[in-house]
This record gives structure tokens, sequence and C-alpha cells, in this order.
């Protein structure tokens, strides 16, 4: 990609230089994450006002949101889709009992952010025990998660703080003015936890978003467990059903999306290779996936969370319809099932038809078009002190140029010295135009005049020193000291 800027000379006599040369520009590509609290003019999705189908209003301006998950791959998913939602602002992201030994995982996620530049949103952990009972996920399983799936984990000497997760829950919801949605994809246990501590926070939770439970299709159980009686439940349901029955209870606005739907988001391998024309968090998510397909041998996969995660980014994708449902607690063949009740007013709102085109179009669009950053070529060609004498109209001028090794875009890193006509100062790397090295001049000296200046490494060690500006060009070669 060609990049031009607009440079300071460092190299010419200032009566060279009566007016300023038609300066170049630069195409500058700046990635930032916004991990900061967001401003009190967030809305969130408030409850509906009728018992009748509903189809929740997306956010039209930041929505403060905690994310709580059980430590799995398509989890990981989720998290990372959320991060690089425009409409949301993580608050607090928390790991809970489930797939997960929370205390293990909670240090693969501090890692992964960390790498991907997220590095100020606060980090949870819930206890390793569901409220009650439950069916726990097998030993196997976890301990593919303990290993973060196999997949290489940067920063790996590295240990991250965290909070215990129900309390960082409650104190991100007291502490906003504005009300919090919660990203639920694991079992319920912080949560209610959450609501033991202080039942005032349901005050100011604007939604929960949940992937879990079967409603009318059959349950999960049995993929995990073969010889299990258990037909009907969901995992992140029967992993702790007393936890899920306690939050169902609580009177919240809940938006649920169950085996019925995210069964019906089917991907298989030629699906996700889009993601890898996005940025190194898309190409992160797209090489979770990529294990399931190359490792495991699957053809087609089903991605829970992360389907729970654009429905709650953008519910319009799916008709959400009003349910009473129950969770079942007594020990037996269905410990877990959320039953409907057809006799008792709605308490959840419940996802069965979702827009399938629609939800992998949205997850290509976001991920393939995650920004990439540009590629910075090195700096190391011209680092060192470089010195010999450059020509304008038959003019000779000796020029002394130095460039830190620890040189980046955009920082202040060596300095220049001419001493016909006493002109000095700092270089500030700037740009690359082709394969020029562009910089601009600072604190210079009043023998120096104005210009764009560019060194260009050459195949015999040396550099070529370009000035250009009104007063015509100044070039010369300049050989690196010992």
């Amino acid at each position: 990609m060609r990049r031009t800027a607009c440079l300071v000379v460092f190299g010419l006599i200032a009566g060279a230089c009566a007016g300023e040369s038609a300066a170049p520009t630069i195409e500058t590509v700046t990635t930032a994450v916004s991990t900061s609290v967001a401003s009190t003019t967030t809305t969130t999705t408030q409850p509906p006002t009728t018992t009748a189908t509903v189809e929740p209003n997306s956010p039209a301006n930041k929505t403060l949101l905690i994310y709580d998950d059980d430590g799995n791959r398509d989890g990981m998913a989720a998290l990372l889709y959320l991060l690089i939602s425009p409409d949301f602002s993580v608050e607090a992201i928390n790991i809970s009992y489930g797939e997960a030994h929370p205390e293990i995982f909670i240090q693969h996620v501090g890692r992964v952010l960390d790498d991907l530049g997220f590095r100020e949103i606060p980090l949870g952990a819930g206890q390793d025990a569901p409220l009650a009972g439950g069916t726990p996920f097998p030993d196997w399983l976890r301990q593919i998660s303990d290993r973060f799936f196999d997949y290489p984990l940067p920063n790996a000497d590295k240990t991250y703080p965290f909070q215990n997760a129900p309390e960082l829950m409650v104190s991100t919801i007291n502490q906003n003015s504005e009300p919090v949605t919660i990203f639920l994809s694991g079992p319920f246990t912080n949560l209610a936890q959450a609501l033991r501590i202080d039942p005032d926070i349901r005050e100011n939770i604007a939604a929960v978003y949940f992937m879990g439970g079967a409603v009318y299709s059959p349950g999960n159980i049995t993929n995990l467990i073969l010889d299990s009686s258990n037909g009907v439940s969901e995992w992140n349901i029967i992993a702790d059903p007393q936890a899920a029955k306690e939050v169902f209870e609580a009177g919240l606005v809940m938006y649920m999306i169950p085996l019925d739907a995210t069964n019906q988001v089917i991907h298989r391998q030629e699906d996700i290779l889009p993601w890898y024309e996005g940025d190194e968090k898309a190409n992160f998510v797209a090489d979770l996936i990529d294990i399931m397909f190359n490792n495991y041998g699957l053809e087609e996969v089903e991605l829970f969370d992360l389907i729970a995660a654009v429905l709650t980014v953008k519910p319009e994708l799916c008709i959400f319809q009003p349910l009473h449902l129950d969770v079942i607690t007594e020990n037996g063949n269905s410990l877990g099932q959320t039953v409907v009740d057809p006799n008792s007013e709605p308490n959840i709102q419940v996802c069965l038809e979702p827009n399938v085109d629609l939800i992998k179009r949205e997850l290509n669009d976001s991920f393939s078009s995650a920004i990439k950053p540009p590629e910075i070529p090195s700096i190391d060609p011209i680092v060192g002190t470089w010195t010999g004498s450059a020509l304008n109209n038959g003019f000779e001028m000796q020029v002394s140029i130095t460039i830190e090794k620890t040189c980046q875009l955009g920082q202040v890193c060596g300095r220049f010295n001419i001493p016909t006509p006493s002109c000095s100062g700092t270089l500030t790397w700037v740009g690359m135009d082709g394969e020029l090295y562009q910089f601009q001049a600072g604190d210079k000296t009043a023998g120096c005049g104005e210009g764009s200046d560019f060194l260009v490494p050459q195949s015999d060690g040396t550099v070529m020193y370009i000035s250009r500006g009104d007063y015509g060009e100044t070039k010369g070669i300049l050989q690196r000291e010992p």
C-alpha cells in the first residue's frame, strides 16, 4: 500500500525555502480498543411491554455488557465477537463453573486478551462447583479446556489478576448509572450468586441474553455422556439447575437462545474461510474453530455461544416468543429440563426461529471486515549513524543522521545534523512511500528549511538521502559509520 506524508525538511538553508512545498499526505490507519466505561448516553434493551410475540430492538448506542461464560471454544469466539462490536462496551469478563475450571481458564482469557490488546477489562472467576446437585461436565472435556483446546497460548509466562466473579458482577452493575446487559453462555452459577449477594442489582440489569436450555428440541447430554438416559436437557442448565431456577424466577428481562435455535445454524469449514480475511482477532476465532475440523475430523459444527452473541448484538435476527419456562431440579431423567408452562405468565422471550442466512452473513461481515493493521516495515535497514554529502543545484553539504534501533512508527527515534548551514534537530518516523522511509524534523535550529525528506536503503549497504521542496531536490549517498 502506498503511503505519503507531509514532512519538514532538515537539510536545507532557510533561504532556499521561501515557500512551503506542495505536501503529500499520509494514509494513517489507527487501531484502538475501547475498554473504558461507556458514556452516560448508553442505551440498553428495554423490557417488552406486551405478552405478544416480540422482536427486541438493537441498541442505538453503546450497551454496557457483562460477559459470563464457562470456558469453551465457541464462548471465546463469542467474546471476541462482542469485543469488536461497535455497539457494545464489555465491562467485565467472568468464567463460571461448567466446562472449565474457572481459575485456570481465566488465565487463558487474560493471556489472549493481553496479546490482542484488551488489557483493561476486569476479570473474574467463579466457584468450581454448582450451587446444588447438577451433572458435571466429563473430566476429559474439562482437561481439554485446561489445555485451551491445544491451541498455542501467548504470554504463557504471565499471570493475570482476577476477582471473585459474583462480586465483580455486583460491583460492575452497581457502579454504573446506566442499566447493564448480561451475556451468559455457561451455567447460571455466577449470576445466581450475585443475586443472592445483592438482590437489588436486578433493578440495574437491562436484560439477560443467554445460550441454554431446550424447549421443543431434544437435549444434548448424550452428546458427551453416551449412556445417559436424559434426552431433554441442555448442558448449561443441567450443570447447575438450581442456579438456573433461581435466575429464571428472579423477575429479570430474559432472552433465551436454546438448542432449538442454535442447532439450526450449522457451519462447515468453508463457511469460516472469510474470517481469515480479517485482523488477528478474527484469525484467532477462525483458528479455534478450525481445530474442530482439522483435529477432530468434523464436517459441520454448531457454534452455540457465538450464535447467542450474534443475537445479543442483533436480536432482530430472530423473532423472540414469550413463554413461561420452569427448570426441573429434582433428580431423574429430566433433571435440568426447561419445561413450558402454558398456564403461567411468560417469564422469558425465546428464540425459536433464527434467520440462519442473516446470522451467518453477520458473522462473515464482522470478522472478515475487521480492520487489519497496516504492515509496518522493519526499521532495521536504516538503523545506525549515517554520514556523507548531498548536492542541491551544485551546492554540497555534509549530512549526519542517526536512527535508533528502538525506532517505531510515529515516534521520535533519531537526530540529524548538517553543519552548513547550521541545521540540526530530532527525527520522527511518520510513514512509508514505497521503499522510502519518511521522517519529520522537530526541535529544528534556525538554519533549517521546510520540505519532504526520505531515506532509502540501497543494496550495497548505503542509504540514499533525498529532500524535496520548492527549492528542487537534494540528494546524496550516506555511509554507515562503524
